[in-house]
């Protein structure tokens, strides 16, 4: 009788595991990702910007960084990563700096005065880090990238208005506003900048 038992038993344990291997070929197995966020609507706020030009930079940044005591550095501190940023850059006119007294109107003669461009946004649209080198006593963490990141902000817009964006504003602006209002009519368009 015992036996008998235990070759039951092996054959239910065998019956079993062909069992479980033929489910775990059979079936592909899959993740599941669960996300969810709440947001509640801060604010709402009216603009009137006539956004006239974008300017797209693609850099590469090289940040390094090192422990320093009274200015010697400090041996296995440095750390350093090279990444590449690619970025825009808007400038144009805030429309809503225009008051009745900045336009005069002789017949199908306009005369415009407009408020300087101004940059209106910087924005990071991607970003990669190469080249992660951390020092022995100093790793490089995502404050680091961020610092870069931030740095790299200043700049782009420096870089922006030495490559003429608000010039080019100016010019875009002019030709959308004169555009606009030869459309409507208007024979001679004037347009100055205060």
């Amino acid at each position: 009788m015992k036996k008998i038992y235990k070759t039951m038993l092996l054959m239910l344990i065998v019956i079993l595991a062909t069992i479980s291997v033929t489910f775990f070929v059979t079936n592909k197995f899959h993740e599941q990702e669960l996300y969810s966020a709440s947001g509640v609507l801060e604010q709402v706020k009216d603009i009137s910007e006539l956004n006239t030009v974008e300017m797209y930079f693609n850099e590469i940044i090289d940040f390094k960084n090192a422990k320093l005591f009274n200015n010697f550095q400090i041996p296995f501190t440095e750390k350093s990563f090279i990444f590449t940023v690619k970025s825009k850059v808007k400038a144009g006119v805030d429309l809503s700096g225009i008051d009745e007294g900045d336009i005069a109107i002789s017949g199908k003669s306009l005369l415009i005065q407009l408020p300087n461009p101004t940059i209106t946004s910087k924005e990071i649209l991607s970003y990669k880090v190469y080249d992660e080198k951390n020092g022995l006593f100093n790793e490089v963490t995502t404050e680091d990238t961020l610092k870069a990141l931030e740095l790299f902000e200043k700049d782009m817009e420096e870089q922006a208005l030495s490559s003429g964006i608000i010039e080019k504003s100016k010019e875009n602006t002019e030709h959308i506003i004169r555009n606009l209002f030869l459309s409507y009519g208007f024979e001679s368009i004037e347009l100055e900048w205060k």
